[in-house]
């Protein structure tokens, strides 16, 4: 397992699905930089929860997903195991698994994106950090 600090382990993250679909419709003179990010972070219910045991986050990224004038659409899904420290609150370790993990699966998609949409012919994305402690982003 990985360990990025004491509170939060993780194994190596698996890309569950990516899909890349060209827009054919595109207008290229319509130079309006619109990418739309939106995410999707799903762990398991604290009821279903182990917290003594590796937990599932699924990290969801979808870019252009409802844009009709984007180069491209996006849509991605990752996950891992995480394991979180059991000095810490069990209300804390779902908040850390919630922004952290979410975080952390991000940093793996960013590049593949990246390599992705370069390799389309368009401009190479990189994607931005993204703060999901706040609600707007999923």
């Amino acid at each position: 397992m990985n360990t990025p600090n004491r509170y939060l382990q993780f194994e190596d993250p698996t890309v569950l699905k990516f899909e890349f679909q060209v827009n054919d419709n595109f207008d290229f003179e319509d130079t309006a930089d619109d990418t739309d990010i939106s995410t999707l972070v799903e762990i398991p219910n604290e009821a279903d929860i182990d917290f003594d045991d590796d937990i599932p986050v699924y990290l969801s990224v979808f870019i252009n997903y409802e844009s009709d004038n984007a180069p491209y659409k996006i849509t991605t899904k990752i996950m891992s195991l995480f394991k979180v420290s059991n000095l810490m609150s069990h209300e804390d370790a779902l908040q850390i698994l919630q922004t952290d993990s979410a975080s952390i699966l991000l940093s793996y998609l960013r590049p593949i994106i990246s390599m992705m949409t370069a390799a389309s012919g368009f401009e190479a994305m990189t994607v931005p950090m993204l703060d999901f402690s706040d609600s707007d982003n999923d």
